[in-house]
């Protein structure tokens, strides 16, 4: 494919979906370290997880009614709980702390206060508040960016020295100048920013791709007859930790009328680094571990699915890797900049070129 043929391809595509580009961008760059913020501005130190003492808030908070869906720590200093509940009808969000105590009640109806902004800016980065045509809609734009930037690597490398040298003159026009900068800037950060988008489409549609590689989340069957002696939350959570011992709890599913078991996700050494393990254990009503994966362990089909949200983020490599996360959002905003700024000075000099002598 010929270069100008290449480069008016590239050019439109980005004109049709930069704002959606630089939306995703900016949201994404927001929220990468959004449970830090967040945690930071509640004021909360880390607290060390007491089983009973969180158990017994838990239940607290079930025998005045509210109905709970699921506890998820908030990903930012140890020891902090997001329980989601139902409450009269209302979604609500009640953070609690390793020692069983209340810190926060948000309602879900509220978007921006009490970190609400947060949970708002996920959302409309994952889905843009859509469901799932949003999913949908993000895995078209996903595609179309992995190839305009692929296309912008293409187009560039065959004149990269005409292109670096661009950068380097005192005295070009100022469409060659910001050409030459949106390739050599494209350059460094395109392949981090390939990979992390790539997982991201992916994450869109990850139930089809799971279903395609056959990876399948076992759940137990209901125990039949139902156990005599229940025991309770925190016993449970004893349990499960004590399959793998070093490890720290990240979610909790309770038992309902159709799940006769506790879920339990925990971050266990030796798994895939994330701030969200994989590792699930399974604990019936008895006290006895009905089932449990071990995703220090997984199969390759099941690591290819585990390793999306991590790649996405950053998480993979710790720190360093949400950093270089948190760095291609800022290249993604830097190169739309760049590139309208190229296309306006182009149409400048186009505009001057058709211009007659003397205005006339």
């Amino acid at each position: 494919m010929r270069f100008p043929r290449v480069r008016s391809i590239h050019k439109y595509v980005s004109l049709s979906f930069l704002a959606l580009w630089a939306l995703q961008a900016a949201s994404g760059l927001a929220i990468s370290f959004r449970a830090d913020i967040d945690d930071f501005f509640l004021g909360q130190k880390s607290v060390q997880t007491e089983t009973a003492a969180l158990a017994k808030t838990i239940e607290t908070l079930q025998s005045e009614g509210d109905e709970i869906s699921s506890i998820w720590i908030s990903g930012g200093r140890d020891g902090q709980y997001d329980v989601y509940l139902d409450r009269d009808g209302e979604s609500r969000t009640v953070r609690i702390d390793g020692s069983g105590a209340r810190i926060r009640d948000r309602s879900d109806a509220n978007r921006f206060s009490d970190g609400a902004i947060f949970e708002t800016l996920t959302q409309f980065h994952k889905s843009l508040m859509l469901d799932s045509t949003g999913y949908l809609f993000l895995t078209i734009s996903g595609l179309l960016l992995i190839s305009n930037i692929s296309l912008g690597l293409v187009a560039g490398r065959s004149q990269r020295k005409r292109l670096k040298a661009f950068t380097k003159a005192s005295s070009v026009p100022a469409a060659a100048a910001l050409s030459g900068w949106h390739w050599r800037v494209g350059f460094w950060g395109a392949i981090p920013a390939l990979c992390i988008i790539l997982a991201g489409t992916a994450l869109t549609q990850s139930d089809l791709l799971a279903n395609g590689l056959s990876v399948e989340q076992k759940t137990p069957e209901s125990q039949k007859p139902a156990p005599t002696h229940i025991v309770d939350l925190g016993t449970a959570m004893d349990v499960a930790l004590g399959e793998y011992p070093g490890s720290s709890l990240v979610a909790i599913n309770l038992p309902s009328e159709n799940r006769q078991w506790y879920k339990f996700r925990l971050k266990a050494p030796g798994e895939m680094p994330r701030l969200y393990g994989a590792t699930r254990v399974f604990v019936g009503l008895d006290g006895t571990v009905l089932l449990d994966h071990d995703a220090a362990n997984s199969a390759p089909e099941e690591r290819v699915i585990e390793s999306l949200y991590p790649l996405h983020t950053g998480q993979i490599g710790g720190l360093f890797g949400r950093l270089i996360n948190a760095a291609a959002g800022i290249w993604l905003l830097f190169m739309i900049a760049l590139g309208v700024q190229l296309w306006l000075a182009r149409r400048r000099g186009q505009g001057a070129t058709k211009s007659p002598p003397g205005g006339e």
